[in-house]
C-alpha cells in the first residue's frame, strides 16, 4: 500500500474516531430542560439538593431531564411566579415557600400564614399530608405540577433590641415579604411592616431602614443577619413551608415514564430538604451564638401563652383573607384531632 493511500486511510479514521465522539457527546445531552429559581442562594442546602437531584434527573427515562438552576437571581417570589406564566415562559419551575406559592393559589397559604398555629414539626408534617391530595389538585388545575414538599425551619425574630413580649415588637421597623400584601396590613396591628426583597435585608439592617427581621435562623446565619441585630427571641412563630413546582407546559413535554421516575426522585430530594434544614434550623443558632456572638433570649414562664392570646386576636381578620374559610377551618380542626391523640405534644 503505497503512502498517499495509508495518508488518506488515517485521516479517514481520525475523521471517523472524531465523528463518533461527537455523536457520543450529543447522545449525551438530556433530550428535556427544565430552567428552575429559588430564592435560596447558591452554596445554601437547599441549593445543594436541587444539585443533586438535578443530577439524578440527567439518566431519567425517556432522554434524561438537564435541571438549569438559578439560586437567588431572579428576584423574589412574585416575580419569580410572574415568570413562570405561560404568557413571559422564561423559568419552567421554581422552589417556592407558599409566599410565592399563594400567587397561583391562597390554599397554600394555610400552612405558612397562621402565625403561632403550629406548634410542632410533627404537627405541620400530619396537616401537609392530610391536606396534600387537595392542594396538588388545585395547583394541577392551575396549570402547575407539584413533585415535592418542603420546609426551611421556624421564623424567629431577629432585632436590634431585645423583643420577649408582643408589646416589644410594636416600634420595631419589620422587614416584610413583598408578596402578600394582606398579611402586611394585618402586620400592622404589631409593628411596622417595611415590604422589601430578601437581597435587600442585610443593607437595610445598616441604614436602619429595619432593625427586626422575622426569618428562620439557618438563612439569617446564611445571610449574616445576626451580625447585624445581636438578638433572637427562642420562639418558633411559623413554620415556612413550600414545594417545588413545574409549569404543566413544560411537565407535559415529557413522556410519562420520565414524569414517573422525576416524582420518585423529587419525593427523595424532599425527605432530604425536609430533614436537612429541621437540622441546620437549630445548628445555626448555635453557630451565631458561637461565632457572632448571638443573645438568644428564652421566653420566661407566661410569654408564650401571652403570645398566642395575642396572635389569636387576628385569626378571625386572618380567616378569609389572608387564609380560604373552609382551609382554616380544616386547620383547625386537623389539628383538634391530632393533639387529641397525641396529648403530649400540645
Amino acid at each position: 500500500m503505497n503512502r498517499k493511500i495509508c495518508f488518506w486511510i488515517n485521516i479517514c479514521l481520525l475523521a471517523a474516531g472524531w465523528f463518533a465522539a461527537a455523536t457520543s457527546v450529543c447522545a449525551a445531552e438530556p433530550a428535556f430542560k427544565l430552567r428552575v429559581a429559588t430564592v435560596a442562594p447558591r452554596g445554601s442546602s437547599f441549593h445543594q439538593s436541587f444539585q443533586n437531584m438535578g443530577d439524578q434527573w440527567r439518566s431519567a427515562p425517556g432522554g434524561g431531564v438537564l435541571l438549569d438552576i438559578y439560586p437567588g437571581t431572579q428576584g423574589g417570589e412574585p416575580t419569580i411566579v410572574r415568570r413562570m406564566n405561560p404568557r413571559v415562559a422564561q423559568l419552567d419551575g421554581a422552589m417556592l415557600t407558599a409566599v410565592g406559592m399563594g400567587q397561583i393559589d391562597r390554599s397554600v397559604t394555610v400552612l405558612q400564614m397562621m402565625p403561632m398555629m403550629f406548634h410542632s414539626w410533627e404537627e405541620v408534617d400530619f396537616v401537609r399530608e392530610r391536606l396534600r391530595p387537595r392542594l396538588e389538585k388545585t395547583f394541577f388545575d392551575k396549570g402547575y405540577v407539584v413533585l415535592f414538599w418542603a420546609d426551611a425551619g421556624w421564623v424567629r425574630w431577629f432585632s436590634k433590641k431585645p423583643i420577649v413580649h408582643p408589646v416589644d415588637l410594636k416600634p420595631m421597623n419589620v422587614f416584610a415579604s413583598s408578596g402578600d400584601p394582606e398579611a402586611v396590613e394585618l402586620m400592622k396591628i404589631f409593628y411596622n411592616p417595611v415590604v422589601l426583597e430578601p437581597d435587600k435585608i442585610l443593607s437595610s439592617l445598616q441604614t436602619d431602614m429595619i432593625n427586626t427581621v422575622p426569618t428562620p435562623a439557618f438563612f439569617a446565619n446564611f445571610l449574616q443577619v445576626s451580625t447585624q441585630t445581636g438578638h433572637m427571641l427562642d420562639m418558633n412563630f411559623v413554620p415556612v413551608v413550600g414545594a417545588m413546582v413545574i409549569t404543566r407546559r413544560a411537565w407535559d413535554k415529557m413522556p410519562s415514564e420520565t414524569q414517573a421516575s422525576l416524582r420518585k426522585l423529587a419525593e427523595a430530594a424532599g425527605v432530604e430538604i425536609r430533614r436537612n434544614s429541621r437540622n441546620e434550623d437549630n445548628a445555626a443558632v448555635v453557630t451565631m451564638r458561637e461565632k457572632h456572638h448571638l443573645q438568644v433570649h428564652a421566653l420566661p414562664p407566661g410569654a408564650e401563652q401571652e403570645w398566642r392570646d395575642e396572635i389569636a386576636k387576628i385569626y378571625p381578620k386572618l380567616r378569609g383573607t389572608v387564609v380560604p374559610a373552609d382551609m382554616f377551618d380544616e386547620v383547625v380542626a386537623s389539628l383538634a384531632e391530632f393533639r387529641s391523640k397525641n396529648p403530649a405534644t400540645k
